[in-house]
């Protein structure tokens, strides 16, 4: 419309011709800045055009970053786009945004890496100077496309990282869109270049992790991962989130070779595309407030199969310890987000042996179901351990009233234990308020808390071994025939569940 200050000028102006004359002199009084407005935005959006002509240009001619990955016009595009829809549409993106998302990969081979020592002090120099140099690039490009001064320097400090995300909002929506597209393009990629047990993945998604916002990490979870990808995820997830495992973290027991290849052989006849839905319909059925426990994006349907095929494939010797560290990522992960506790694994092992077992012959099904039993306390020796000490009174009680039996009489010893220690303390504490405050020796002092955060251990490890002792009895083996339902050594314990 019309400036303000010509509002007056223009109403009297056309109120004096009247008529078709009023209308054009109007048009001749305010039409003229709409129009040169409409002429610099229309300039505005052709430079923009060029300069993103320009980066494309340039990416080009580069090569792809990994073997059947994206280009770098490709993963700057998707950059561009996932930058665009965490603003909420193109119309929020500034435009030095978006001309930085697009040239996130400038030239980056400009600089060689080999040109600067293969130690961390030479990574820092490598990635300053390729920073530098892409600055320089990008201003080139922009100048020559006819962007504004303040556009292009605004842009190049985008893309040289030179402002902290947490103090500038493009900044942390630039660093934003980098991390999902790492691990929604690029994480399966590691699939074909790393060792399955190789740590330093999970590392690199730890600190992604750390730089992300919480809406970009909601928008992570979300992300089809392949089951390879998605237990490094956990792994550096629960890393980041300060729920690592230590260096020696709970053991899972080694299944025999019968039980892991008829584990493998009934898997093959599971429907991995339904089995997610059969497990929740199962787990919901028998308890429905397990729906808030598993009430979060991770912990869809599709990721069951996922994380199922993936502990298969980890039931090797060798990659075992991976096996129990994205286990113990599960369970952290899932206590802390899901309030997932001890007294939830009954029903989940339930779930979860029913729908593969459903799948079995008639003739394969006892023994199908042996197997998936031994296996779910191969998984219960790492993920009980850390719920159990996690559990308040109620989800204790809760536990020890379910199906599982678990905890067993060495956790209940260990706990009622550590409460005896934790009553002596208590007693000198009241009884040094009520001496006048004379207290208690420090020596005495500090073996309570040792003898207290032993007794912790030995719950854990006590829960962790009957586990182990539980799989190891219920595995399937060819040196011997498994016992029946009515052996009077195994009893309950080793109670086949026919599923259907």
């Amino acid at each position: 419309g019309c400036p303000a200050r010509r509002s007056t000028a223009a109403v009297a102006a056309a109120a004096a011709c009247g008529g078709l004359g009023g209308f054009l002199a109007w048009r001749g009084i305010c039409g003229g800045p709409a129009r040169a407005a409409r002429d610099a935005a229309g300039h505005v959006a052709s430079a923009e055009r060029r300069a993103l002509a320009m980066i494309d240009e340039v990416h080009a001619k580069q090569a792809k970053r990994l073997d059947d990955g994206l280009d770098e016009a490709g993963h700057c595009q998707e950059i561009e786009r996932l930058v665009i829809e965490l603003r909420g549409g193109v119309t929020f993106v500034p435009q030095a945004l978006r001309l930085a998302a697009r040239a996130q990969q400038l030239d980056k081979d400009a600089v060689r890496r080999s040109d600067f020592p293969d130690t961390r002090e030479g990574h820092l120099q490598y990635r300053t100077a390729t920073r530098a140099w892409q600055r320089r690039r990008l201003m080139e490009l922009l100048v020559q496309a006819g962007i504004p001064d303040e556009t292009v320097d605004r842009a190049c400090r985008l893309v040289g990282k030179d402002m902290l995300a947490a103090h500038d909002p493009d900044m942390q929506t630039l660093q934003d869109a980098s991390c999902l597209v790492f691990l929604g393009q690029e994480l399966s990629q590691y699939e074909r270049h790393r060792d399955a047990d190789d740590g330093r993945l999970a590392d690199t998604i730890q600190q992604t992790w750390r730089l992300m916002s919480q809406e970009a990490k909601a928008k992570a979870v979300s992300i089809n991962y392949t089951p390879f990808a998605l237990g490094a995820l956990l792994e550096g997830v629960a890393a980041a989130e300060g729920f690592e495992a230590t260096s020696s973290p709970m053991v899972s027991p080694r299944l025999p070779f019968e039980t892991v290849e008829l584990l493998q052989q009934s898997w093959k006849s599971v429907d991995e595309s339904k089995l997610g839905d059969e497990f929740f319909e199962r787990l919901f059925a028998e308890d429905r407030e397990l729906t808030q426990v598993f009430n979060y994006p991770a912990a869809r349907p599709a990721n069951v199969s996922k994380i199922v095929r993936l502990l298969l494939e980890l039931l090797g010797s060798d990659s075992v310890p991976r096996m129990e560290r994205v286990v113990h990522a599960f369970a952290a992960l899932g206590a802390e987000f899901g309030r997932l506790r001890t007294a939830h694994l009954a029903p989940i092992k339930r779930a979860l042996v029913r729908s593969v077992t459903a799948y079995a012959s008639p003739k394969d099904k006892r023994r199908t179901n042996q197997a998936w039993e031994a296996f779910f306390y191969a998984v219960c020796a790492v993920a009980a351990p850390y719920l159990v000490l996690r559990d308040h009174v109620v989800d204790f009680g809760a536990a020890t009233s379910s199906a599982l039996p678990l905890p067993d009489a060495g956790t209940h010893a260990g706990f009622i234990a550590a409460n005896g220690v934790s009553l002596l303390q208590m007693c000198l504490h009241v009884s040094e308020r009520s001496q006048g405050g004379a207290s208690a020796p420090t020596e005495v002092v500090g073996k309570l808390h040792e003898a207290r955060d032993w007794l912790a251990r030995a719950v854990m490890g006590s829960i962790n071994a009957y586990c182990g002792l539980v799989s190891s009895c219920i595995s399937v083996s060819t040196q011997a025939e498994p016992k029946s339902s009515s052996d009077p050594v195994q009893g309950d314990v080793a109670t086949i569940e026919l599923a259907e």
